[in-house]
């Protein structure tokens, strides 16, 4: 894979081309994606962020936040964080 071309590439064929990396799950492809490549849809989730969403939102972001993921991904870790939601 070619990782220049990831950030030109729609995000859902992007992670397909990153998971096919020996090695390389969803959390890391979306990582990846989300903090090298500039797709800001790509939530990656830890347990914190599994639990939060859980908590906050039942389980999944409200449909409003889904194209910015992984910049409200970033709030949900700071709030769960600073407000110790139990998690």
């Amino acid at each position: 894979v070619k990782l220049d071309i990831l950030k030109s590439m729609p995000y859902a064929d992007a992670k397909a081309q990153l998971l096919k990396i020996k090695g390389v799950g969803p959390k890391v492809a979306d990582c990846t994606l989300l903090f090298s490549h500039g797709h800001i849809e790509a939530l990656p989730k830890d347990v914190w962020i599994k639990k939060a969403l859980q908590q906050l939102f039942g389980g999944e972001l409200p449909e409003i936040a889904v194209p910015y993921a992984g910049i409200v991904q970033q709030y949900i870790f700071f709030y769960a964080r600073e407000t110790k939601l139990n998690i």
